[in-house]
């Protein structure tokens, strides 16, 4: 009997983080997570997205009984400088634990707008890699720095929004593991396709991630 909570626990957290396995049905739900967000009282502002070098959209679930752990998907754009045309999706998974007792499971949908390269990095490299960046910044009064301007906001490496409310500050994925998902991006695009492929634009956009580019572009 000592032994049945923590299996069940484990049980119940490994299936709340199963991912889908179709780039489909995560264009789906990151076109929903962007469609909400930009038909919101507070959408992300064009200037935002007109500068952005790239755009992760996930889903994180965190939670468990008596452990605690998180895991969740997404898929990341990027667009060059030269062209400003946006690529093809590239899809990653997210892992992660958390340590102390815990009861319950909550689901939240973040847009990460990246900035740099090296924000870019975080989603595309090989490998594991530990999610370290801090989001700073404001799209809400509940942030505490109102009066930054949208010009300002531009410098940061990245800008995390929720599906809905203001934009959240802090290192909301500290601790995770991003991994890009080779299989999703295989079964998308080929089974030779790697994602520097999906980077460089051999890969052409699926015709059914359209409204989410269109979302992207600042368009309605």
């Amino acid at each position: 009997m000592k032994y049945l909570i923590p299996t069940l626990a484990l049980l119940l957290v490994s299936n709340l983080f199963l991912r889908a396995d179709n780039m489909d049905e995560l264009v789906h739900s990151a076109t929903k997570i962007m469609d909400n967000r930009q038909g919101s009282v507070d959408p992300i502002p064009n200037e935002i997205l007109n500068n952005a070098k790239g755009v992760a959209i996930l889903t994180i679930t965190k939670g468990g009984i008596g452990i605690g752990g998180q895991g969740g998907e997404g898929i990341v754009m990027v667009r060059h400088d030269g062209d400003r045309v946006w690529r093809a999706p590239s899809a990653f998974s997210i892992s992660g634990a958390s340590v102390g007792a815990q009861l319950g499971f909550t689901t939240i949908r973040y847009i990460i707008i990246l900035n740099t390269q090296q924000a870019i990095g975080q989603f595309v490299g090989v490998g594991k890699i530990k999610w370290d960046a801090t989001a700073t910044g404001t799209a809400g009064e509940d942030t505490g720095t109102a009066t930054e301007s949208t010009r300002d906001l531009e410098k940061h490496a990245v800008l995390v929004y929720r599906d809905s409310g203001g934009l959240f500050g802090g290192a909301t994925l500290g601790g995770s593991s991003i991994e890009v998902d080779n299989d999703v991006n295989q079964k998308a695009y080929g089974p030779h396709i790697h994602v520097r492929d999906i980077l460089e634009g051999t890969v052409p956009v699926p015709m059914y991630a359209q409204r989410l580019y269109t979302l992207l572009d600042g368009k309605r």
